[in-house]
């Protein structure tokens, strides 16, 4: 079965984002209250709180047809969170898991290592994503790829080429020696940086760990830990190679809820409670298409979908966090997940195992949510 995984991960990884057990187990809103108080400036404290869909001006009939559409038989959908003005008004897990169940993000990783670029800039450890990357990775320096900035790399428009044994093999094959940024950087231009040479490689979001390592002097691990998962409540397992750098371009450990609350910081423009956590100005910027891009729905590795009003964090196997600021509303969907092995070093005995649906519409699962909103 290991190997199974494996060869399905080379297949399947390079499009990580984009992208149910017959008894579910119900974590549903307990309080039937028809008003609430909870708005736009209500955030989870240690836990949840958890309303009917009703007391903050949602239809229950919707979220329970996207509930059920999510854990239809063929979907493999281990736990969906819907959370709307800070409270949960929607929750279901597969049978034998629950709230405290651990997902993995694969490719919403890539949301994350965004958000920390935009909380170093704030904190001036990054001068600008329009310098040159090289400026961060040393072995870059007096290189051909000297023209490739910061902002190409979030972009995903850097021009290189794709590693020797193909993009998704930095996860099944770990680089060389397992050094995955290695794997990374090692790479040779193929067009010039920013023309219309979108391309989604993994390679790419794994250079933001090198970026974020020299810019920070911190592990990876540990300024997310401070800066980031701290300052929401979320407690996050993120992977790393096997010389100890982290996985930007993947591999999150949390509950459903727990991303939730990402979800939330950026529905509500970086800010938690009192805390500015990321600058309204980086989130708005990370999440817009930028001008000459030949992708009209990729931004700074999230996702957009500017005619529907929403953006998103996607990972492979639908493991998605959708953002409606609009609304004040994050939903998240997360595919029945195992981790193999005892460790979070990625290796030949540690790995992930989730399932893919075996049919999925984001508008399927969508819409119903949305109709469910009054005003």
């Amino acid at each position: 079965m290991k190997y199974y995984y494996l060869v399905l991960f080379a297949l399947l990884l390079s499009s990580c984002g984009g992208g149910g057990d017959s008894s579910p187990s119900a974590e549903v809103a307990s309080n039937t209250a028809t008003t609430s108080n909870a708005d736009e400036n209500t955030f989870p404290g240690l836990t949840w709180e958890t309303q009917s869909p009703e007391s903050v001006n949602m239809a229950e009939s919707g979220i329970n047809q996207a509930l059920d559409y999510a854990f239809n038989s063929t979907r493999n959908t281990q736990g969906v969170v819907i959370v709307r003005h800070g409270v949960i008004v929607g929750e279901r897990y597969a049978s034998g898991e629950s709230k405290e169940s651990l997902a993995t993000s694969w490719s919403t990783g890539k949301s994350f290592a965004s958000a920390l670029i935009g909380i170093a800039i704030d904190q001036g450890y990054i001068d600008s994503i329009d310098i040159p990357a090289e400026n961060y990775l040393a072995p870059w320096v007096n290189t051909d790829k000297s023209e490739i900035s910061v902002r190409a790399i979030l972009e995903m428009r850097t021009g290189l080429a794709e590693a020797t044994d193909g993009d998704a093999n930095i996860y099944t094959s770990g680089g060389d020696n397992g050094d995955q940024l290695a794997y990374a950087l090692n790479r040779t231009p193929d067009t010039t940086p920013r023309t219309n040479n979108w391309a989604y490689q993994n390679t790419d979001s794994m250079l933001l760990a090198g970026i974020l390592e020299a810019a920070t002097g911190q592990n990876v691990l540990d300024y997310a830990d401070m800066h980031l998962f701290s300052k929401i409540g979320m407690t996050g397992e993120w992977w790393t190679d096997e010389l100890s750098h982290a996985m930007t371009y993947c591999c999150i450990d949390a509950t459903t809820r727990d991303f939730a609350r990402f979800g939330l910081l950026y529905a509500r423009g970086g800010k938690w409670l009192d805390d500015q956590v990321v600058s309204q100005t980086w989130v708005t910027e990370s999440t817009t298409v930028p001008q000459g891009t030949d992708n009209p729905y990729y931004a700074l590795q999230w996702w957009v979908e500017p005619s529907y009003g929403y953006f998103y964090s996607a990972g492979l196997h639908q493991n998605n966090i959708y953002v409606y600021p609009q609304y004040d509303l994050v939903i998240v969907r997360n595919s029945s997940y195992e981790k193999v092995g005892t460790g979070t070093i990625r290796s030949e005995s540690n790995y992930h195992a989730t399932l893919p649906p075996l049919d999925w519409s984001d508008a399927d699962f969508l819409t119903p949510i949305i109709n469910s909103i009054s005003n």
